[in-house]
């Protein structure tokens, strides 16, 4: 694909105009590269004696060679090669000075708590905190320039690899598969690397990409390459380290059974490490930290993410101590990935802070530390958190997508009480585009944006979006920023603080389309318009068939919203189980009439509520499932997911066809790889982006002409390909082109007696008119689709008197019933045919005669009818010219300057119009883009030239070698 020539994006190339860019607007890239990464890693490898394929391994698998600036990860890994610098003393001034925890069980009831949960547990010291500073003093450098230089950063995990390989005694041999004991080391700051569990799931990784090879650009715009060693591999210790398959039915292995239950892919080195599960008084209702359950796949259906801002060990301490009356299912180390569960998926733990979402979903903890500027997360932890949530995915039946893979900061508070005491983890700066890709769920765009219709905020975790954040160096984020009005305040009074959630639109949440306004996109958002800016590239269209979203019922001003989904009153007594107090109880929020919100499912779930009181079941009806009548459908209604009554909304179906009325255009471009088609929706505003065709013929000519028109509602295209002439049709509702059908065949317009050379077509009334040059000669022949025939060749140019080679480029369209064909002749000059099937006559007209010659070489004629006029343009030397005949006047106008009047800069290689509304639509090649101009004949105004190719618009192509369009209101 190519860049962009230009920085017009989204509707800008509908012509629109274009508001001023917001207060929190991606932030230019502030610094060049740095230069030649992969350079320095050879450099180091050379100097250390270190394999260059381990050392680019064992960076991919910590950072995927990114830099991040310098700034730490959430476990204190710096720069390229993930060296760790963690500062005990500021983690626990951090924890300490943290916000007490919510109420992960999630009750939200009226009354207070009596007994506030237990603190953090204090990091563990390790080597493994500390391998930057290790790495600094073997290279006699500070440590600051290993976190913020990457030559100083590959060298630092050079020495270090050397330095653990000689530990072992192990010669610094050119062998990747011998250093496999050292890249274990590397993982767990030394340990006997040979020997300890802690760091082989990282070697195994480092040697499966050594293996695989890998090749990325990083967000620097650094292209790095590591080619594929499978011999490496095979001879290293790397081997796969689970316990568990990913079946529950398969038989489990002895180390398993003797830690039953571990419920982890096979993939994964796990263990069973129990949370506590006893009590913290004489009251058996006074228990931690979790609820004994039996749960199956029909009650689990979402996975959330979380980040414990605390070490693994302390975590894993924390959730083994009954008074922190919290837990969640499994807990991954950052420096391998290793997962180890806490309490079995069948129960119910004490992780999101709202008792339907834990009741229903199964939470992941991640190591993270309380670490200044941390900014990024450890690819170990994002590789096996990915498997995981793929493996639970699998087994429970949860959909992958973000509606139901979601963070912390996406479950609502149960009650407004409990809102503001949310959590917002993992975080701006959890990549949910890489996790999503890992997963195997990546958004895919989509064609254009469509009022009513739904689109995923889908900005790239790169330097090319870096939002404005208070306190935070400019860095990639996973969020947009949503405001009141285009450019105006954020929503909320909310700020660009980076824990304030409540004005940001979080990467692979789904809304619907409120409006469009120029490079704004407005969603429906926590009830109100929220506009963000969107030059195509942070958001993505979801125009799938058969999508729905819920709105409010006719009749009703606006709905509840609640944020749980509690059974009504009667369910619980027919369990003969207390209800709790509050229980049905809305949030503040309402959902008004007129506005759209994406369901995370289309059926409604019922209310419902598990009843577990004591730590042995010994209460009246204990561990009851109390299930009622009363319906939610869970929808995204703000950051957060919510809940309405079923008996409140109605499902409707989305709107998703951007071509189905008003004015539109389809472009038809033959590129160097073959042929491609986009459509725009001048009434809406939107684009849908450039998808292949079905190739033409068995040879199709990479230059091959084409044509094409809108007739009877559909699209019909033409073009050449192999010296034949081929059609096929465009169902515009299913958005679906049928084969193309070769036209030279009997029943149809029948052989051609030589290979046509140039194709246009035209249409009056129900039939298509395909006029081609064969053999020198005119040749037309018709397709009447009211009555289902073909019409074979005939030949113009006998009926006019042109004689053989007369034209060499024609262009055709049909005012009424009059059919005028235009062709530049051999003679340089421009001739016209006019075919009259009214009178069922053809004539011949000299058009340079009537408008004047032209100063330069003519190499493109494309010529458009509207009403009683035909506009003709000429590319001549690269600039536009156009003519109007008037046949109610009977008079042409001689050639206008439409290369001055648009501004032109860039010389056009082919042109071809079209006319929408009130306007004539021009498309281009120049500068290796396809661009557009509009003149708008309401106002007598012509647009500047825009670039179609932008991400939001038809979005980036290969080079185009011809163009068609056509236009319809």
């Amino acid at each position: 694909m190519r860049a962009t020539a230009t920085a017009t994006a989204t509707l800008a190339a509908l012509g629109l105009v274009v508001s001023g860019a917001p207060l929190a607007a991606a932030a230019p890239v502030q610094a060049a590269p740095a230069a030649g990464l992969q350079a320095q890693f050879t450099a180091a490898a050379k100097e250390f004696k270190v394999p260059e394929s381990v050392l680019l391994a064992v960076s991919y698998q910590e950072t995927r060679w990114e830099s991040h600036q310098g700034r730490p990860s959430t476990t204190g890994n710096y720069n390229v090669m993930g060296l760790t610098q963690v500062d005990l003393a500021a983690v626990a001034a951090a924890q300490a000075a943290a916000q007490p925890e919510v109420d992960l069980r999630g009750d939200g009831d009226a009354k207070p708590r009596a007994r506030a949960q237990a603190a953090q547990a204090a990091p563990v010291d390790s080597p493994a905190l500390h391998t930057l500073d290790t790495a600094a003093k073997l290279i006699n450098r500070p440590a600051a320039d290993l976190r913020g230089d990457t030559l100083q950063s590959i060298r630092g995990g050079a020495a270090l690899l050397a330095q653990l390989q000689q530990n072992a005694k192990a010669p610094l041999s050119t062998d990747p598969a011998a250093w496999y004991g050292a890249v274990v080391g590397y993982s767990n700051g030394g340990t006997d690397a040979r020997s300890a569990a802690e760091g082989r799931e990282f070697a195994d990784r480092v040697f499966g990409t050594i293996k695989l090879g890998a090749t990325r650009t990083t967000s620097e715009g650094q292209r790095v390459s590591l080619a594929a060693d499978p011999a490496a591999a095979k001879h290293s210790p790397a081997v796969d380290r689970g316990v568990q398959t990913a079946s529950r039915s398969a038989p489990r292995t002895a180390l398993a059974a003797a830690t039953d239950p571990i419920e982890c892919p096979s993939t994964l080195s796990c263990d069973f490490q129990p949370a506590a599960y006893a009590q913290n008084s004489s009251d058996l209702s006074d228990f931690g930290n979790y609820s004994v359950a039996n749960r199956t796949g029909a009650d689990i259906d979402h996975i959330v993410i979380h980040d414990t801002e605390g070490g693994y060990a302390g975590s894993l301490a924390t959730f083994q101590n009954p008074a922190t009356m919290a837990s969640a299912h499994y807990l991954l180390r950052s420096s391998d990935g290793h997962v180890t569960q806490m309490v079995a998926d069948k129960n119910v733990a004490w992780h999101a802070g709202n008792k339907t979402l834990n009741m229903h979903s199964v939470g992941i903890e991640h190591e993270g530390y309380a670490l200044s500027g941390a900014s990024w997360y450890s690819e170990q932890l994002y590789q096996s958190s990915a498997t995981l949530t793929r493996y639970l995915a699998d087994r429970f039946g949860v959909p992958l997508d973000r509606q139901h893979i979601i963070g912390h900061d996406e479950v609502p508070g149960p009650t407004q009480s409990a809102v503001a005491g949310m959590h917002w983890d993992p975080g701006t700066f959890w990549d949910w585009n890489h996790y999503m890709d890992l997963v195997g769920a990546h958004v895919s765009p989509d064609s254009g944006y469509v009022i009513g219709g739904r689109v995923t905020i889908n900005p790239p975790f790169s330097n090319a979006y870096r939002p404005v954040i208070n306190n935070v160096p400019a860095q990639p984020a996973n969020f947009v920023y949503l405001y009141s009005s285009p450019g105006g305040p954020l929503i909320g009074n909310g700020t660009q603080n980076a824990a304030d959630w409540s004005d940001k639109a979080v990467a692979g949440g789904s809304y619907v389309v409120a409006d469009v306004q120029g490079q704004w996109t407005a969603i429906w958002y926590n009830g109100q318009k929220a506009w963000f800016w969107n030059d195509g590239s942070i958001a993505a269209a979801d125009n799938r068939a058969g999508q729905f979203v819920l709105t409010p019922k006719p009749g009703l001003s606006s709905i509840a919203v609640y944020g749980r989904s509690y059974p009504e009153y009667g369910a619980y007594a027919a369990a003969g189980v207390p209800a709790p107090d509050p229980n049905i109880t809305a949030l503040s929020a309402t959902l008004p009439a007129g506005q759209s919100y994406v369901p995370v499912s289309v059926t409604p779930v019922n209310g419902d509520f598990y009843y577990a009181p004591t730590i042995d079941g010994s209460a009246a009806h204990d561990r009851t499932w109390v299930t009622g009548g009363q319906k939610y459908y869970p929808i995204r209604y703000n950051h957060r997911l919510a809940y309405v009554s079923a008996d409140d909304v109605q499902l409707v179906a989305a709107p998703t066809n951007v071509l189905a009325a008003g004015e539109r255009v389809q472009l038809l471009a033959q590129t160097t790889t073959g042929s491609v088609n986009a459509g725009a929706n001048y009434s809406r505003g939107v684009w849908e982006t450039f998808h292949a065709l079905p190739a033409a013929g068995t040879t199709p000519d990479p230059k091959q002409r084409f044509a094409v028109l809108y007739l009877n509602g559909q699209l019909h295209a033409v073009t050449l390909a192999a010296g034949h002439v081929w059609t096929a049709d465009r169902n515009l509702l299913t958005g679906e082109w049928s084969p193309w059908y070769d036209l030279q065949v009997t029943g149809l317009a029948g052989p051609l007696t030589a290979p046509a050379t140039e194709v246009t077509v035209a249409a009056t009334g129900s039939k298509m008119h395909v006029v081609v040059i064969s053999g020198g000669r005119l040749l037309e022949a018709t397709a009447d689709y009211g009555t289902g025939r073909w019409y074979t060749w005939g030949d113009v140019s006998g009926a006019i008197g042109l004689p053989t080679g007369a034209l060499t480029g024609i262009t055709a369209a049909a005012n009424g019933n009059v059919l005028h064909i235009d062709g530049l002749g051999t003679d340089g000059r421009i001739h016209v045919a006019d075919g009259d099937y009214n009178r069922g006559a053809w004539g011949y007209g000299d058009v340079t005669g009537a408008v004047g010659p032209l100063t330069g070489t003519v190499t493109g004629l494309t010529t458009v009818a509207v009403g009683s006029k035909q506009h003709l343009l000429a590319l001549v030397d690269g600039k536009v010219k156009q003519a109007t005949a008037d046949y109610a006047a009977g008079a042409w106008t001689s050639w206008g300057d439409v290369s001055g009047a648009t501004g032109q800069t860039t010389p056009l290689t082919a042109l071809v119009a079209t006319y929408t509304g009130n306007s004539l639509r021009l498309f281009g090649l120049g500068g290796d883009h396809v661009l557009n101009a509009n003149g708008d004949y309401s106002t007598g105004r012509w647009s500047g030239w825009m670039d179609t190719e932008v991400p939001g618009a038809a979005g980036p192509i290969d080079p185009v070698n011809t163009l068609a369009v056509a236009g319809t209101n």
